[in-house]
C-alpha cells in the first residue's frame, strides 16, 4: 500500500498489532531512531545507531559516529552542526561528512548526564551550543522521585578553528535532575551574549510546596556574570524528577518556560523584558485547567506561536469509558493569546498506562515535526511485537493539520 501523502483527520487511534503501518499503509523511508533536525538550508539530520545520518541527493546516508550522550543536533549561523558523543562534542564543517571531536570533561566517577542547546525557532548560535552537566550527589531514601544534581554550564568556543571547553559555571547544587526520554525539554536558549538557563530544583520536603520550583537564570557571556535565580512557577508535584521545565525564546527575543508537572497543567509564563531573565516575569498561568500533563516538549514558531506536545492523561472517555490511559497530545499559544486546549493527536490501543518518548522538533520552514515510539505497560503486547515502532507526524501549518512524515515532505 501506499503512505499516507495528505492531512487526516486526527486522532490516530491505534489499534492492536497494527499500528501506522496496516492502518495507513505507512512504511517510514527514512531513519526513526530519534528525532529530526534540521541545518540552515533545511538539510535533515538524525542520530542513528553508530552515527548520524542525513538526506543527500534524495538519499539516507549515515557518518560514523562514537555513541550520542543526547539525541540532540545543534548548529551555529556558520551551519557547523554539534553533537553530544560518549567521545565529547563532536563538530562537523562540511554538514555532517567528517568531524572532530573535543572532549567533554566529567566530574570523578560521579554519575553524570549532559544536555545541549538546540534550535527551538528563533535561538540562532552564534557558536558552539552552550553545554549543562549535571553530577548526581545525593538520593532521597524517602522520596522515591527526589534526586539531588549539581548542575553546570560549560561554553565550548571557537578558537584558531579549534573547540575549548572553559571552566564550568556553577548554576545550582540544588538541581531535581532532567527527564529527557520523553519531550525532550529544552534547557538552555541563548541570543547574542545571552545564556538563559531553565531547571527544575528540589526543595526541603518538609515545606508545604505546591509544586516543583522552576527557575531561570542568565549567564552573560561579556561580562562572565550569572544573573540570580528567578522563580517563574512552581510544576505539581513538587520534588519529583519528571517535572523538568522547558525555556524558549520568541520572534522579539521574550523568554517563555512551561513548568514541568507530573500529570498536572503546566504553568507558564514570560519574561517581560526581552533576551533576560532578570528583568522579571509575568505571574504564571496553567495552561488549562484539570489537565493531567507530563513530559514537555516546545518550540517557538516564525509568528511567534508556542508549540508544546506531551503526554496527557484521560479518564472515563471513549475508546476506554471505565478505564484511564495516556494519550498523546498537542497544544498552541498563539501571541497575545491564551492556551488552546489540548488536541489528541494520538491515542492507544490500550488503557491503563502509556508512554510516547515523543520529541518535538521544529525546522527553518517552521514545520513541526513530532516523532514518537508508543510504549504499552502490556508486556503480552511489547513481547509480541518487540523492536522499534518510532514513526513521524508533520504539520506544515503550525498545527492546524497532521500527516504521516515521508522523505519527499523533506525535499520540497
Amino acid at each position: 500500500m501506499n503512505p499516507k501523502t495528505t492531512p487526516f483527520t486526527i486522532p490516530i487511534v491505534l489499534q492492536p498489532y497494527q499500528h501506522e503501518n496496516e492502518q495507513f499503509g505507512h512504511r517510514p523511508d527514512f531513519p526513526t531512531d530519534n528525532q529530526l533536525y534540521f541545518d540552515l538550508r533545511n538539510q535533515p539530520f538524525i542520530l542513528v545507531s553508530g552515527g548520524i545520518s542525513t538526506l543527500r541527493d534524495a538519499q539516507w546516508t549515515t557518518t560514523r559516529l562514537a555513541g550520542a550522550l543526547t539525541s540532540k543536533i545543534a548548529f551555529d549561523k556558520d551551519n557547523t552542526l554539534y553533537v553530544l558523543t560518549s567521545a565529547g562534542l563532536s563538530y562537523s564543517t562540511d554538514r555532517g561528512q567528517t568531524f572532530a571531536t573535543c572532549a567533554v570533561p566529567r566530574r570523578g566517577k560521579s554519575s553524570t548526564s549532559f544536555d545541549i542547546e538546540e534550535f527551538t525557532g528563533h535561538n540562532l548560535l552564534d557558536g558552539p551550543p552552550p553545554v549543562l552537566r549535571y553530577t548526581f550527589t545525593a538520593k532521597d531514601e524517602k522520596l522515591f522521585w527526589r534526586r539531588l544534581y549539581d548542575l553546570e554550564l560549560l561554553l565550548p568556543e571557537k578558537v584558531n578553528g579549534k573547540l575549548v571547553i572553559g571552566e564550568p559555571i556553577l548554576i545550582t547544587k540544588q538541581c531535581i535532575g532532567l527527564a529527557s526520554h520523553s519531550g525532550i525539554p529544552s534547557s538552555v536558549v541563548s541570543k547574542g551574549s545571552k545564556v538563559h538557563i531553565v531547571w527544575g530544583e528540589a526543595t526541603d520536603p518538609k515545606l508545604k510546596l505546591p509544586g516543583l520550583p522552576a527557575y531561570v537564570a542568565t549567564y552573560d557571556r561579556i561580562t562572565k556574570q550569572l544573573s540570580k535565580p528567578a522563580l517563574v512557577g512552581y510544576g505539581a508535584p513538587p520534588n519529583d524528577i519528571h517535572n523538568s521545565p522547558s525555556i524558549t525564546m520568541d520572534n522579539k527575543g521574550y523568554l517563555h518556560v512551561l513548568g514541568g508537572t507530573h500529570g498536572h497543567p503546566f504553568p507558564y509564563a514570560r519574561s517581560l523584558k526581552p533576551n533576560d531573565a532578570a528583568g522579571g516575569w509575568t505571574e504564571a498561568v496553567f495552561a488549562g485547567e484539570n489537565l493531567r500533563q507530563t513530559y514537555i516538549g516546545m518550540v517557538c514558531g516564525p509568528d511567534g506561536t508556542l508549540h508544546s506536545a506531551f503526554r496527557l492523561w484521560k479518564s472515563g472517555e471513549q475508546p476506554f469509558p471505565a478505564s484511564s490511559y495516556g494519550t498523546l497530545a498537542y497544544q498552541r499559544k498563539r501571541p497575545g493569546q491564551p492556551w488552546e486546549p489540548p488536541r489528541v493527536l494520538v491515542v492507544p490501543p490500550f488503557s491503563e498506562y502509556s508512554v510516547y518518548y515523543h520529541r518535538l522538533t521544529i525546522d527553518r520552514k517552521g514545520r513541526l515535526f513530532l516523532s514518537y515510539d508508543y510504549w504499552s505497560t502490556h508486556w503480552f503486547y511489547r513481547n509480541d511485537l518487540p523492536g522499534r515502532r518510532r514513526t513521524v507526524l508533520m504539520s506544515p501549518d503550525g498545527g492546524n493539520t497532521w500527516k504521516l512524515l515521508e522523505t519527499k515532505d523533506l525535499t520540497t
